[in-house]
């Protein structure tokens, strides 16, 4: 039996999660060691713990081990389940392209793609790349034998970042690139298809409980790869792997732990792996708000800082970079998504959305200079034009998505929604004139548009009289959201989808607009019941029929349920209440200036 010598004034143990620190803990003591080579504690166990399935982070029996034996130490595994996977590692690795493709790809990546998302640090990967390149023959022969865990994972991202890069890839492409292609009919984005499918490969390979950082980025930039190439219900579940990934790793920990005190506001950066939770929050909440799928993480916004030059001073700001768009979209107005998934079934649900609504505008009001709507493009480089104009729309659609649940019990909401539609189809149009075509393939300019069209062409079919002084506009939006569809076609797959269901309604919508204007004046005094009447039975009759070329690449329940549904979600008794609503007057706050 071994015993320990206590000390006053011991430490806490650094791997023990925030919300425990100031509990009474055990002592940090050193671990034993001993002669001749025969193993610690913390080796002999390690591996034992983690086939149990503790957390690294466990503040149970996993801390108590950690606070007598040190932390785990895997660095030094492979992380394969067996010798098999070698065999398979190594036929993988053998599928990466030369190294002069692999450069320039990579190249091509840091400059058009990865600030969308700024999960990948440029120093880093071209570190780890160098590092990746300098392995010798022999070692290579022997892969992923010695390599480190966080080596071992290099490759399943690299194999994202060049099929990310290929896919967006210009028209007037460096030629050599051509040499990809080993068939005559075969496009660079089919050469992408096969690089991100030998990435989640690659991946598939190591144990869950040899998870590093690259793992996760590979995961979140193959979940983006699908989604970019219509297979939206894969990306999904790619991206609930990613985040359980993620938790595995602690990086919802690190977040928190990170909690930043108002004097340290505006650090000028934080940890790449708090970028990278964040990350997938945003695509959880907003899948989950957008496909109506169910959400998994939950964040703190206090926890995350603000962007570097969010204050305006007279000293010149350093000009913004990637996450300074992110982090300025995430506190005006992304952090709330949280809140709106799911708000409709909540008691205070109606009640809450106007305090919601209000909490957006005023944080629009306080943008800084260079985030502006009205601020000047001219200077702009290319990407922070496109950054800023997708923020903008997708500032727009978290106030679209807070009211839509509503626009069946109130006047105000229906309003509020059919502007805020609006103001999403002006600013993808905006998006789309400011887009190169290699950037044609991004998802950022379907799902918006065609959220939007839905709900507009649905408020003229159901509620013609509310929006008679509009209808001109809506029908110039709804031709134009058709004409960048079609445009958009030959390259985009979920554009080809959106094109078919958006026409289709549109027809519906010029069809039946005497229709519906002839039998408002039968279904005043109903407002709850949007779809009652004959009216209501030719529009469901068709809507099968509308939806059904979009049921293959995402679940129609998403779309047609808040628009069909004459009840949103609330029960008999919850429509009979009377609810308080506001006039909607026009937000000029937002009625941006290019």
């Amino acid at each position: 039996m071994c015993l320990y010598q206590l000390n006053d004034d011991r430490a806490q143990p650094a791997n023990l999660p925030l919300e425990v620190e100031d509990q009474p803990s055990l002592p940090a003591v050193t671990p034993p060691t001993y002669a001749d080579g025969i193993p610690t504690l913390s080796t002999v166990t390690q591996s034992a713990i983690r086939q149990l399935g503790y957390a690294n982070d466990s503040n149970g029996t996993m801390g108590i081990i950690c606070c007598i034996a040190g932390p785990p130490n895997l660095q030094s595994d492979s992380g394969l389940r067996h010798s098999l996977s070698a065999d398979q590692y190594r036929r993988i690795v053998r599928e990466l392209p030369s190294w002069r493709h692999i450069e320039l790809l990579v190249h091509a990546f840091f400059t058009n793609v990865s600030w969308h998302y700024d999960i990948v640090d440029e120093a880093i990967f071209l570190n780890q790349l160098r590092q990746w390149k300098s392995l010798p023959y022999n070692q290579l022969k022997e892969i992923p034998n010695g390599l480190t865990v966080d080596l071992w994972s290099f490759p399943a991202l690299l194999f994202q970042i060049l099929a990310q890069s290929l896919l967006f890839q210009p028209l007037d492409h460096d030629d050599s690139l051509n040499d990809l292609k080993y068939a005559p009919d075969m496009k660079l984005s089919d050469r992408a298809a096969e690089f991100s499918d030998a990435g989640l490969r690659l991946a598939s390979l190591v144990e869950k409980s040899k998870l590093t950082l690259t793992t996760i980025q590979a995961g979140l930039l193959r979940a983006s790869f699908e989604k970019n190439t219509g297979k939206v219900v894969e990306a999904w579940h790619s991206i609930g792997t990613a985040i359980r990934n993620g938790q595995e790793l602690g990086l919802h920990l690190e977040t928190s732990a990170n909690t930043l005190s108002p004097r340290h506001q505006n650090l000028p950066d934080h940890s790449l792996g708090c970028r990278v939770w964040l990350m997938l929050h945003l695509w959880d909440a907003h899948m989950a708000v957008v496909l109506g799928r169910p959400m998994v993480t939950k964040l703190d916004p206090s926890h995350i800082p603000l962007p570097g030059s969010w204050n305006d001073s007279p000293i010149e700001q350093e000009l913004p970079r990637p996450r300074d768009v992110i982090l300025c979209g995430f506190h005006t107005a992304y952090k709330y998504l949280q809140d709106i998934h799911g708000l409709e079934k909540k008691a205070n649900g109606f009640l809450l959305v106007e305090q919601l609504h209000e909490s957006i505008l005023a944080n629009i009001a306080n943008l800084p200079a260079w985030a502006t709507p009205w601020g000047s493009r001219s200077n702009q480089s290319a990407w922070l034009s496109t950054a800023l104009e997708i923020m903008f729309t997708n500032v727009h659609f978290v106030l679209f998505a807070l009211h839509r649940p509503f626009v069946s019990l109130s006047s105000s909401s229906r309003s509020k929604a059919y502007y805020f539609a609006t103001q999403i189809l002006e600013s993808q149009a905006r998006l789309f004139d400011r887009t190169e075509p290699l950037q044609h393939r991004s998802f950022e300019l379907v799902f918006a548009t065609f959220d939007a069209t839905i709900l507009i062409a649905a408020m003229h079919i159901r509620f013609p009289d509310e929006f008679v002084d509009q209808y001109p506009a809506a029908k110039r939006n709804l031709e134009w959201a058709l004409d960048r569809l079609k445009l958009l076609k030959p390259a985009n797959d979920l554009a080809s989808s959106a094109f078919d269901v958006v026409q289709q309604l549109y027809q519906r919508m010029l069809a039946g607009i005497s229709t519906a204007r002839s039998l408002s004046s039968e279904c005043q005094g109903t407002e709850a019941g949007i779809f009652a009447g004959s009216g209501s039975e030719i529009f469901l009759s068709t809507w099968d029929a509308i939806l059904q070329p979009f049921d293959t690449t995402i679940p129609g329940h998403a779309f047609n349920e808040p628009i069909c549904d004459s009840n949103f979600g609330f029960s008999s008794v919850d429509q009979a209440e009377p609810l308080g609503e506001r006039d909607h007057s026009p937000l000029g706050l937002l009625d941006y200036q290019t």
